[in-house]
C-alpha cells in the first residue's frame, strides 16, 4: 500500500471510517517520502510504516478541545474537496492534512528528514535523525530489522543491565561518556566463526582522544570489546581471549 493507492479508494470510505483513513494516509505520504530516497528503498514498506507510527502515534479524539475538533472538521471539509478531485499533491491539501492528523498543532513537530537517515548496516540497522521544529532538538533513533519485524533500540548500553560493560569501561577510561552522535561504524561478526557471527559491533562516534568498540546480540546486552586511549593503538580488552 502507498498513499495513491490508498487515496483512490477514498470513494468507498464511510464517514464513519474518515478519522482512521486520513491518519493512514498522512502515515503513508510519510513512508512515501522516506522511500523516495534511493539508500532506504531497501527497507521494507510494511517497517516503514510501522516505524512511522511509532514516532508519530495517532491522537486520540477524546483529548481534543472543541476548538481543535472545529480545526479537523474544517480541514474535513477540505480534504474531503481535494480527495473527490484527486489532487493529492497539493500543498494546501498536505496542510489541511496535517491539520486534521494534530489539530492541536502540538503532537508532530518532529520530523524525520529522509536526507539524515544513515545506513549503518544495509538492511539490519539504520539511524534516524528527527528534528523537532518547535524545540530545535534533534533525537536520533536506531531500527534494528529482523527480516520483516523491526525494533527501535538504544546502542547505548543501558548501566541497569550491563553492570560489567561499564565496570571495565570505568576502570579503563573512567573519564569516557558516550557522545550524543551515531556511532561512527557498526559491522557483523566474524562469519566463520559460528560463535561470533551474529554479533553487531559498534565503533563508537570518537571524541577526543579515546573511543570503545564493543558488541552485542540484540541491543540490550553489551560486551566491551577494545578500546582507543589518549590516541594510542587499539587494544583489546583483557577479558577477551580473541583478538578483534
Amino acid at each position: 500500500m502507498n498513499s495513491k493507492k490508498l487515496g483512490v479508494s477514498y470513494k468507498n470510505v464511510k464517514s464513519k471510517d474518515k478519522e482512521d483513513f486520513y491518519q493512514q494516509y498522512f502515515w503513508l505520504t510519510k513512508v512515501d517520502e522516506l522511500q523516495a530516497y534511493p539508500h532506504l528503498k531497501e527497507i521494507k514498506p510494511r517497517v516503514l510504516y510501522s516505524f512511522v507510527k511509532e514516532i508519530m502515534p495517532q491522537i486520540p479524539t477524546k483529548t481534543l478541545t472543541k476548538e481543535n475538533k472545529k480545526f479537523r472538521d474544517d480541514a474535513e471539509l477540505s480534504l474531503d474537496q481535494y480527495f473527490k478531485n484527486k489532487d493529492w499533491t497539493n500543498p494546501v491539501m498536505a496542510l489541511n492534512l496535517l491539520t486534521y492528523v494534530d489539530p492541536q498543532n502540538e503532537k508532530y513537530f518532529s520530523v524525520v528528514k529522509p536526507e539524515s537517515v544513515v545506513t549503518m548496516l544495509p538492511k539490519k540497522l539504520y539511524s534516524f535523525t528527527s528534528d523537532n521544529q518547535k524545540t530545535q532538538e534533534q533525537k536520533i533513533y536506531y531500527m534494528w530489522i529482523d527480516e520483516d519485524e523491526y525494533k527501535i533500540v538504544d546502542i547505548v548500553p543501558d548501566p541497569k543491565k550491563n553492570e560489567v560493560f561499564y565496570s571495565e569501561l570505568k576502570t579503563i577510561l573512567p573519564n569516557y561518556s558516550f557522545p550524543n552522535f551515531v556511532p561512527e561504524s557498526a559491522r557483523m561478526g566474524d562469519k566463520k566463526v559460528k560463535s561470533d557471527a551474529d554479533y553487531y559491533y559498534i565503533t563508537a562516534f570518537q571524541v577526543g582522544n579515546d573511543n570503545i568498540v564493543y558488541k552485542t546480540l540484540n541491543f540490550e546486552d553489551y560486551i566491551f570489546v577494545r578500546y582507543k586511549k589518549d590516541g594510542g593503538p587499539w587494544t583489546d580488552v583483557e577479558h577477551r581471549d580473541k583478538k578483534y
